[in-house]
């Protein structure tokens, strides 16, 4: 009968390991954080770029996330599809990292100069993206409408490239990294690509939660 229960207990923490288990999430976390601490710096910025590589990134990989819900709503609408648990995986994590992206960019903001802008362009921007996408995706969970749900992410997606586009820069540099020397723009892109992966084990791993 011991036997039976340990074989049991072992067959079940093993099948919740792998459902459960955000080892790729710790993996790719771990390697952009590494990468982060390894990359040059500024002779003007210093330390500084280093929190400017980490919000670089997190917003392209936000950006991404956003981009990849309205394609996937889109399918959705056009095949009709009712299912949409990778679809909201996309959603929270697209929230996720872009509020925590707003957030390193008011830290910055703060060590750079001081004080936050609250009137800078970008930051208002960065908002209203962070409480309507939060918003959208509240509203899309709790909907029953898989038209709705479509319509809302794919209309998410337009907004936050409209917003994105025709937002003025005061303070925010136009290309932080486009006249930089190759070592930073190397860091940047490694860098930017280890947080696209971990946003994609991230939403693996939403997913499963489900």
């Amino acid at each position: 009968m011991w036997e039976n229960y340990c074989a049991y207990y072992s067959i079940n923490v093993k099948n919740m390991t792998k459902e459960k288990s955000p080892a790729g999430i710790i993996l790719f976390l771990f390697i952009g954080l590494l990468l982060i601490l390894l990359s040059p710096e500024d002779k003007e910025s210093g330390m500084l770029l280093k929190l400017v590589f980490l919000h670089s990134a997190l917003i392209t990989a936000g950006l991404s996330l956003f981009t990849a819900g309205g394609i996937v709503g889109l399918i959705s609408l056009l095949r009709k599809v009712s299912g949409f648990t990778l679809l909201f995986a996309i959603e929270k994590t697209a929230v996720i990292f872009w509020v925590a992206a707003s957030i390193i960019g008011g830290i910055i903001s703060l060590l750079a100069w001081g004080e936050v802008f609250l009137d800078a362009p970008r930051l208002i921007a960065a908002v209203i993206v962070s409480l309507l996408s939060a918003g959208i995706y509240f509203i899309s969970t709790a909907s029953k409408n898989p038209r709705i749900i479509s319509f809302l992410v794919i209309g998410l997606a337009l907004s936050v490239w409209t917003l994105i586009m025709n937002t003025g820069k005061i303070i925010h540099p136009d290309n932080p990294f486009g006249a930089s020397g190759p070592a930073i723009k190397f860091y940047f892109i490694i860098i930017t690509l280890a947080f696209l992966m971990l946003s994609i084990q991230v939403v693996r791993w939403m997913k499963k939660q489900k």
